[in-house]
């Protein structure tokens, strides 16, 4: 706890990230508006952009054809030959894409929910919200040629967002009380978790041995045999988030430092957290329509960016270029050291469990001083 951010003459106590560092800021003046910037998480956004982009080049150079990242960046410039092309550009590079946008997605998601709910286990993973995601689209893998198939005719990016969308807003109706307790959330949360995984089992139990096995790799989660079909809903997703991000960037700092503080500075902390949130949902969703619930992206990414970027609350924006280096790194993990068709969901959730065990030390330790 530090007494770091001050309103009016009364310093406020503020929660920062376990064994964060202190950055410096800058203040950069354009006109009449004026922006606080973090020179160093600037920088280091730029650094994971930078290591993105090398994995990216280094995925799709892991194909059938061997390439070099130098062989893609000609190949991308158009240098390449009509096989080559049809290698890159039909087979990999939607692979590649896939895993950039959905890693950002689902870092910049976990970033979202841990700052507005202030809890580093506040995360997709661990509210249900992959889980509803996940319900919706095994429903219409298993079952979307028969009962189902009104949801199919929707597709499966609907229904994960439908999914997604309906667990949150179970949670909250199950959670709220004159406001939102975050560790009730959690917790509320766990139980829809386990809710929504019976249900998934459930309906695997009932459905035919190919769909089954179908849903069993997606569920994992996997970017292998991803398409075009599959990047676009991304694309427009992340857009549209982004701007959202951009225009509170301001509110989520205020709104970290409590709701006391928020209001005292004339934030509507309600409707900035159900925007914040929607938009945390959607990414959430719509990842893993795209790859499956690819497990502790969403809890992993923004803690190991806040304490990269040395800031006292996960930045969406560095927590996003860390999942993507999450999930691109462990996709070419995949292609490369482990065995042959390994999902990366297996790496992710290896790396993940490690970490989270790491955090609930750290968390108990910080609560005993």
């Amino acid at each position: 706890m530090d007494l770091t951010k001050h309103s009016g003459d009364e310093p406020v106590a503020v929660e920062r990230p376990l064994d964060a560092p202190r950055a410096r800021r800058t203040i950069v003046r354009a006109g009449s508006v004026q922006f606080v910037v973090n020179p160093w998480a600037a920088g280091l956004g730029v650094v994971l952009a930078a290591v993105a982009l090398v994995l990216f080049a280094v995925s799709i150079g892991t194909s059938s054809l061997p390439m070099t990242p130098i062989d893609v960046g000609r190949i991308l410039l158009g240098g390449g030959t009509k096989f080559e092309n049809v290698v890159v550009f039909d087979s990999q590079l939607p692979i590649g894409l896939v895993s950039l946008l959905v890693g950002f997605a689902l870092g910049a998601s976990g970033a979202l929910t841990q700052v507005t709910l202030r809890n580093p286990l506040a995360t997709a993973d661990m509210l249900g919200i992959t889980s509803g995601a996940s319900a919706g689209a095994v429903v219409v893998i298993t079952f979307g040629a028969t009962w189902a198939s009104w949801l199919a005719d929707l597709g499966l990016t609907v229904a994960a967002l439908l999914g997604g969308l309906l667990t949150a807003l179970a949670m909250f109706l199950m959670t709220w009380r004159r406001g939102i307790d975050p560790i009730r959330l959690v917790l509320v949360g766990v139980a829809m978790t386990a809710g929504m995984q019976a249900f998934i089992a459930y309906l695997l139990t009932r459905a035919e041995v190919n769909q089954v096995q179908q849903a069993q790799l997606w569920i994992v989660g996997s970017v292998s045999g991803a398409t075009w079909s599959k990047v676009w809903p991304l694309v427009a997703v992340v857009a549209v988030a982004l701007v959202i991000i951009a225009a509170n960037a301001r509110n989520l700092a205020i709104i970290s430092l409590g709701d006391e503080v928020s209001r005292s500075l004339g934030v509507r902390t309600s409707a900035v957290t159900g925007v914040v949130f929607v938009t945390a949902v959607v990414l959430a969703a719509v990842a893993v329509s795209a790859a499956g619930p690819i497990a502790f992206v969403a809890l992993l990414a923004p803690q190991v960016a806040v304490r990269l970027a040395r800031a006292e609350i996960p930045g969406a924006i560095t927590s996003g270029l860390m999942g993507s280096v999450l999930v691109i790194g462990g996709e070419v993990l995949c292609r490369t050291v482990l065995p042959a068709g390994l999902p990366v969901g297996v790496v992710t959730a290896g790396v993940g469990g490690l970490a989270l065990i790491y955090l609930m030390v750290q968390i108990t330790r910080k609560a005993s001083v």
